[in-house]
């Protein structure tokens, strides 16, 4: 009889939290999954097998609870599901007695910082840099980049704070959201361009298993179509410079745009990622490589590959009381 695994996932009220669990339950893995968030009702709470409620990473009492559901529930490994936590957990992983999925220190404190990010790879000559600058205003913006450029924060995800400026008129609306920590770059590519690319990086250079997706992305950040693409020589190229350079851990997402056939690199995300149980429907199924890597010594079950197409929808899930 094949072990059971008690699992933590965390954030389980957000798109890859309660996608981490779906993956799961598609691996067919045997578990019993709890599932913690900062919000009592939430879609997550009514797919795991044990909703906890937590605070916030910033509570000084969020060790403490978590430390409990570790004991009581004898957590064997950890999913981060929202990238708050993922930085809790990178900075007190020595605190808790389970495994945790996490990426290499240097990736994801950089991934923090796409400033940082940029000088970090243009130092070590990465040939698939968009253009970016700080410090400039509407007038040094054109003269510099032209029209359309776009402006977003250092630090963000979800494209929260990401505007493209075509005018004076739409620099002036967001004007006020201009400080010393946004960056501007051309506006590369079309929505039409844009892939995610997600691997699993073995630590030391290289990777276990890929999938490449073409995607259109929702208001709120996520994918909502996306199209699987069998392969591509200037992607696969730029990402395995990516993994040489950094040599990351386990889940590992890297976004680019397309732009007359040159590959430009949005961003990396050193974690699972909001298409993670898109993924798994077409053969890529991150939780499970998780629990091979860091529970099942490396014994990697590596799924056939499925060629096609997804589009997200609203759907409902009803509780009756």
């Amino acid at each position: 009889m094949k072990k059971t695994y008690n699992i933590l996932v965390t954030g389980v009220g957000a798109i890859i939290g309660y996608g981490i669990i779906e993956s799961l339950k598609l691996a067919n893995v045997n578990c019993k999954i709890v599932g913690v968030d900062v919000f009592e009702e939430n879609y997550g709470k009514y797919v795991c097998d044990k909703f906890v409620q937590v605070p916030y990473t910033s509570d000084p009492e969020y060790k403490k609870v978590i430390s409990k559901i570790i004991d009581d529930s004898k957590i064997d490994i950890i999913f981060p599901g929202i990238e708050q936590d993922l930085y809790y957990f990178i900075d007190n992983h020595h605190l808790f007695n389970a495994k945790i999925v996490l990426n290499k220190t240097e990736l994801v404190h950089l991934s923090r910082d796409k400033w940082k990010m940029y000088e970090f790879l243009k130092g070590k000559s990465y040939s698939f840099l968009i253009p970016t600058y700080t410090g400039l205003n509407y007038k040094t913006a054109v003269d510099k980049i032209g029209l359309p450029f776009i402006i977003k924060p250092k630090s963000s995800y979800a494209a929260k704070g990401f505007h493209i400026i075509k005018n004076e008129e739409d620099f002036t609306i967001f004007a006020d959201e201009v400080s010393e920590s946004t960056l501007f770059q051309p506006y590369v590519g079309t929505d039409d361009e844009e892939y995610t690319i997600s691997l699993f990086g073995d630590g030391n250079g290289g990777f276990v298993d890929s999938l490449i997706l073409r995607r259109y992305l929702s208001k709120a950040g996520a994918s909502e179509k996306v199209f699987t693409i069998k392969e591509d020589s200037q992607l696969e190229k730029a990402v395995k410079e990516l993994v040489k350079i950094f040599n990351p851990q386990g889940p590992t997402n890297f976004q680019f745009r397309k732009q007359q056939e040159k590959v430009y690199l949005l961003e990396i995300n050193p974690r699972i990622s909001s298409a993670c149980s898109l993924r798994a429907k077409f053969g890529y199924n991150d939780p499970l490589l998780c629990i091979q890597y860091y529970l099942e010594d490396k014994t990697y079950s590596i799924q056939d590959k499925k060629d096609g197409k997804a589009i997200r929808y609203i759907a409902d899930k009803v509780i009756y009381e």
